[in-house]
């Protein structure tokens, strides 16, 4: 997929995005533009394969947060809380969502929640969770926040007590860990 292509697409899906994030029925209408956006899921998938980082944010205003992402097999992603919506659409790969609840200053596993090629699924404002790809590859998915997702005080959980850390990109990327490691996938 050409440079213009990959822009182009990621563009429109903005625009569509941004229309649904402002209208009354605003979750609907982010999953609507989510699951149309699947019936494009190899362009979708290379777009987010061609970008710089990881997890890129497309957008952000007041109604919501746009990021591309991308995970892999191998490492899991600290534990933390968004305090707004998330819709997660995965186009290539399969995203899991390590489910956590938090009990008197410890966290208890709740599940995995595996989001394959061609799912749409939401997260709560009140979720806690981790992240990695499962199978050999990475997944790709775009995340709608439906919110600032940047300007949201959120934290990060402690592994092992579950005590809430300060969520920052160094931290959050400090505290990942090996999945081979978790008993979680095991």
């Amino acid at each position: 997929m050409t440079t213009s292509r990959t822009q182009t697409i990621l563009e429109d899906f903005v625009t569509r995005a941004r229309a649904a994030a402002a209208s009354d029925s605003c979750s609907a209408d982010l999953r609507d533009v989510l699951r149309k956006s699947l019936l494009q899921a190899n362009a979708f998938a290379d777009a987010i394969a061609a970008m710089a980082e990881d997890e890129v944010m497309l957008f952000e205003d007041e109604t919501c947060s746009i990021w591309t992402c991308r995970y892999d097999a191998d490492v899991v992603l600290a534990p933390h809380e968004h305090c707004i919506p998330v819709h997660i659409a995965v186009y290539r790969g399969t995203e899991v969502e390590v489910l956590y609840k938090q009990e008197q200053d410890r966290l208890r596993h709740g599940g995995n929640r595996n989001v394959s090629a061609g799912d749409v699924t939401r997260l709560g404002p009140d979720a806690i969770h981790a992240i990695t790809a499962e199978g050999e590859g990475q997944s790709h998915a775009i995340h709608i926040y439906e919110g600032p997702l940047t300007q949201v005080e959120r934290s990060l959980f402690d592994w092992t007590s579950g005590a809430e850390i300060a969520f920052t990109m160094e931290n959050f990327h400090a505290m990942k860990r090996k999945k081979s490691d978790m008993a979680e996938f095991r």
